[in-house]
């Protein structure tokens, strides 16, 4: 049996049609939905890109979340376990950071292809800043008075991306078709093998929110819109004045954005099902987080620590012969370890320490292993945040737990509601409150910290604390690696 892992950057759980948003077009994970099981309670745990990463590719959870850094080299890891299995393995990718900046997750692969253009892919430098043909000053932003050349070259998410995007035209040319193309060609090229693990890393629908024209008319329907994107919804987004259209157009990018990414995933389940390769292929479909679509303080984007928006992700998994259907499990990114060792019938060789339960197990009617999800940034932070900012989140199968050290400085809210109603419900906040602090014991949460926490953050806060299980980074290592070129690039001092 073939094993494939989709991650999906930046895909929240409900702008999927088939997750029950109507408002949404995703016919082809749609399509892939319809003949697997769906897991409707799937949430992030470290958070964001690269600790999520880690998750998966480690199975464990990072004592208790992972860090942003490089991976470990001596780590047991999801394709050198598949290894000794018999497999060989491949990483198709879009997303910069897996082998940028020395991040390594290119080490436990046979083989890796990056396919070039995400937002902080750096390819090239230039001088000659020429905007994308589908970029437009529209009158929506007009009371930002820049040119386009410095918008260009002020916005973080286009600095890099416009010149590793030059000369864009068709719409094959954007990142997510090339990389489903390029995972397409590869199960022709590999149609009679019955021992791959390929992992597929999809940057998109992750910013900038730069889809093209066909695809934001089908969100935007404002007479005479003709689908072009103007560059300064990207930088000014989050700007207090926007109006109310602008805000609707910024709406549309990501929409937009996720159609565009289901388009092209099309095409790799085309190519699995006109090879045959979905007769012997399980499919593992997830995304690392959310984000926020101005339902969240009105704000656009994700943000940390991680609430729903961020944290309830998709998570289906399609294994022939193994039926369909929906489970409430509650599940973390993790459980793809498991998962896949099942799917090639070595449900029993996990390695030692790794902390993963198998889905479809769990999907087929046996005990759910889980009855709480933790998802948070670095525990590194929490010095910063003090008793009585939230510091993680914590969910069950209806509630979101915003958790504060301090009790009454949580948040709490149903599942698919931002309505805080912690006040009115302080028996459900207390007993959260207490199976937070039991997991993330579990999870090997340093001993001091844990003190922290038992005291509700009225101890003093640990001078020094074990922050992950794994190494720590390497002397020198910069996880903000992009930034290097953000800041060279900006405006040069005019010539007389």
């Amino acid at each position: 049996m073939n094993v494939a892992v989709v991650i999906i950057d930046t895909l929240r759980y409900d702008y999927i049609s088939a997750n029950g948003n109507p408002n949404i077009k995703t016919p082809n994970i749609d399509r892939l939905i319809g003949k697997s099981w769906n897991f409707h309670k799937a949430f992030a745990a470290s958070f964001p890109t690269i600790p999520h990463r880690t998750d998966v590719i480690t199975g464990r959870y990072g004592a208790p979340f992972h860090p942003w850094k490089c991976l470990d080299f001596d780590v047991v890891t999801l394709p050198r376990w598949l290894a000794e299995k018999g497999y060989c393995s491949q990483l198709i990718h879009d997303t910069p950071h897996l082998v940028n900046g020395a991040h390594g997750f290119d080490f436990p692969f046979d083989a890796w292809m990056p396919i070039r253009g995400a937002e902080v892919d750096r390819a090239w430098i230039t001088d000659s800043w020429i905007p994308m043909s589908n970029w437009k000053f529209d009158p929506l932003f007009d009371e930002f008075d820049v040119s386009m050349e410095e918008v260009m070259r002020i916005h973080h998410a286009i600095t890099c991306y416009i010149h590793t995007n030059r000369g864009r035209e068709k719409e094959e040319d954007w990142n997510a078709a090339k990389l489903f193309s390029t995972a397409a060609q590869f199960l022709k090229d590999n149609k009679t093998r019955e021992n791959f693990f390929l992992w597929v890393d999809c940057f998109d629908p992750h910013e900038p929110w730069d889809a093209p024209p066909e695809f934001m008319k089908m969100y935007d329907k404002t007479t005479g819109y003709d689908g072009t994107i103007d560059p300064r919804s990207f930088h000014f987004r989050n700007n207090n004045n926007i109006s109310e259209a602008a805000r609707n157009r910024i709406k549309a990018e990501y929409s937009a954005k996720v159609t565009f990414m289901d388009k092209w995933f099309g095409v790799f389940l085309d190519a699995l099902e006109e090879t045959g390769l979905d007769k012997n292929t399980a499919v593992i479909l997830t995304s690392d987080h959310g984000t926020n679509v101005g339902d969240r303080e009105g704000k656009f984007g994700k943000a940390g620590p991680p609430r729903e928006n961020e944290s309830h992700v998709p998570f289906v998994v399609y294994m022939p012969g193994s039926g369909s259907g929906v489970s409430d499990a509650i599940v973390q990114p993790q459980d793809v370890f498991a998962t896949v060792m099942s799917c090639i019938g070595e449900e029993g060789a996990l390695p030692d320490g790794i902390n993963s339960n198998n889905l479809l197990d769990i999907a087929n009617g046996n005990i759910e292993k889980r009855n709480i999800a933790l998802a948070g940034t670095s525990i590194g932070n929490w010095g910063r945040a003090g008793k009585d900012r939230i510091i993680f989140s914590a969910f069950n199968k209806e509630w979101r737990l915003g958790f504060a050290a301090n009790p009454e400085k949580c948040e709490l809210q149903k599942l698919g509601s931002m309505e805080n109603i912690a006040q009115d419900n302080t028996a459900i906040v207390s007993k959260m409150h207490a199976e937070a602090i039991n997991e993330i014991e579990r999870r090997g949460l340093d001993p001091e910290l844990l003190k922290w926490l038992r005291s509700n953050g009225e101890n003093q806060f640990p001078e020094s604390f074990q922050v992950t299980d794994a190494h720590p980074a390497p002397a020198g290592w910069v996880g903000g690696y992009w930034n290097k070129m953000y800041k060279s690039m900006k405006m040069p001092k005019k010539r007389n």
